[in-house]
């Protein structure tokens, strides 16, 4: 038969927190795939969709533009998404025009598991809930509604689901014309299917999982990926997507998406080349192939610390102005940088800079150890390209194993170094990769660290599988092989701690700040103690 499908998509998610602030609730990523995708993939792809969009609706358009370039989008704008009289009801009114015709209509934050069956009748997708004031819920009899109760104290088992089918759609909406009542302060849709009972309006149960909240998201989210990991990486700012074999990624800041892109042209053939790229947002095809993390071992160490002197950390030669310039970025980037982010994490924890006991250790202020070091020499970089975020995770193992330059791919590529899109200092990337075998992320992630404080005493641990205590070992191997300064990498690396701590949630921000606090007062005291008089550590 020949239908519609119409999905409401314009509310602006104010149940989700800080996570609807960049982008729209409906493209928030349940097991690596946009809600809106999930939902889309439940029907035959020479459907029409029509989409209701209002707020951050380019977000919702450049997204599905990107992850279903051959599906049919027919996108309503919904200008007044926010305030009294709008809602879902109101929204539906705005696409009567496209909708001439039986219709499917789903809300933004409704996945089932099921098939949907066809409009090919009047339809309520229906799902048993505990709490029916917080919902729009029926009254049952021979599988037909015959009342409908829309956020209201009572004893009804149903509610439902955001999923409905239209066959008498005239009917449907001259009723939600007439019947523009606030429920909620909002215009609901249930004021059209009230009328459609006398029509017969049966009932479809349904596996429901509900996305519009931010707890029921996450809950959502942890129930598709298995994930049940207690500590979370993830961001509001950016989200990563894998649809159709292929890989989208979202920034709020538009700026990172376009450095990325330019410096994916310059590690051409060392990242996956950009397909696309649309606002806030950039696609590649999916690489095969297998972290480095989780096949780790020398030999790959390796393997890959010869593959990036070849192919990825060059020596470009620059004029005396130019190295004065990339001096002056290092500075701001290793000083500038880390003082901010110092300020946030301090404002962020209330944590004071006094002198700490950390692992019975005592470890004076930060503000005295940071005195301490010698800042022009580890602002003197070693100018090259760099990914920038090099971590095991970040770099892809391949298949080919006849292709030298092919054998590893890099991931998540940093988009510059202190504004530079074309280099960055190759002790920044040393460091990174020493931070990654000196905290195992994949074991942070699965809660394996604890920190306890009190009066100035301070006592974390933290579990490291011996393959990266192994890497490490191997990789203090290559560094001194190379002639590279093993104390202005692990310098670099308390400083990227440092950094890091302001970014991430309870407790593993402490875990990060002290740890990064007690391995720069390690450094410099190691250095005092070498025969050596060491350049880090100011006269």
């Amino acid at each position: 038969m020949h239908y519609k499908v119409c999905i409401l998509a314009a509310g602006a998610g104010s149940r989700m927190g800080e996570f609807s602030q960049h982008i729209h609730k409906a493209l928030l990523p349940i097991n690596f795939k946009a809600t809106l995708s999930h939902i889309i993939e439940k029907f035959p792809p020479h459907l029409e969709i029509v989409i209701a969009v209002g707020y951050k609706k380019e977000t919702v358009i450049d997204y599905l533009t990107l992850a279903h370039p051959d599906r049919r989008f027919t996108f309503v704008e919904i200008k007044d998404y926010v305030g009294p009289g709008t809602g879902p009801g109101f929204s539906l009114l705005q696409c009567r025009k496209e909708l001439n015709c039986p219709f499917l209509l789903v809300t933004a934050d409704t996945i089932v598991l099921e098939n949907i069956p066809e409009p090919n009748k009047n339809w309520y997708g229906i799902a048993e809930i505990k709490n029916p004031e917080e919902y729009c819920t029926v009254k049952i009899k021979n599988n037909l509604v015959y009342q409908i109760d829309d956020k209201v104290k009572t004893n009804n088992r149903f509610a439902w689901i955001g999923l409905a089918a239209i066959y008498d759609h005239p009917i449907f909406f001259s009723a939600l014309e007439k019947n523009k009542d606030v429920i909620a302060g909002e215009i609901q849709v249930s004021n059209g299917f009230k009328e459609l009972i006398e029509k017969k309006l049966a009932c479809v149960k349904f596996t429901w999982f509900d996305t519009g909240t931010f707890k029921k998201y996450h809950e959502t989210n942890r129930s598709f990926s298995g994930d049940n990991k207690p500590f979370d990486f993830s961001k509001s700012d950016e989200f990563l997507f894998f649809i159709n074999e292929r890989v989208i990624k979202f920034f709020s800041d538009k700026d990172i998406v376009n450095k990325r892109c330019a410096r994916a042209r310059l590690l051409k053939g060392l990242c996956p080349p950009i397909e696309a790229k649309r606002g806030n947002f950039y696609t590649y095809k999916k690489v095969d192939g297998q972290t480095l993390y989780s096949i780790l071992n020398n030999q790959l160490l390796s393997d890959f610390l010869s593959w990036a002197q070849t192919f990825l950390w060059d020596n470009p030669r620059l004029t005396a102005v130019q190295q004065k310039k990339f001096t002056e970025v290092c500075r701001q980037f290793y000083i500038d940088k880390t003082m901010d982010r110092l300020n946030t994490f301090y404002e962020k924890t209330g944590i004071e800079d006094t002198a700490h006991t950390v692992n019975g250790v005592y470890v004076p202020p930060l503000k005295e150890l940071l005195s301490q070091v010698n800042w022009d020499y580890l602002c003197a970089g070693l100018p090259s390209t760099i990914h920038g975020d090099l971590q095991f995770d970040n770099i892809l193992v391949t298949n080919e194993q006849d292709n030298h330059r092919g054998r590893f791919i890099l991931l998540d590529w940093r988009q510059d170094f202190g504004g530079l899109t074309e280099m960055g200092d190759l002790y920044y990337d040393l460091a990174k990769l020493y931070g990654g075998m000196t905290l195992s992320y994949q074991l942070i992630k699965e809660g394996m660290f604890s920190l306890d404080m009190g009066e100035g005493n301070i006592f974390y641990k933290y579990y490291l599988k011996n393959d990266l205590q192994d890497a490490r070992q191997a990789f203090e191997y290559f560094l001194k092989k190379n002639n590279f300064d093993l104390s202005k990498v692990k310098f670099i690396t308390s400083l990227i701690f440092l950094n890091m701590s302001a970014l991430h949630k309870d407790s593993f921000n402490l875990l990060l700040y002290f740890l990064g606090k007690k391995m720069l007062f390690d450094v410099q005291n190691s250095a005092k103690t070498t025969d050596k008089v060491s350049e880090m550590i100011s006269a």
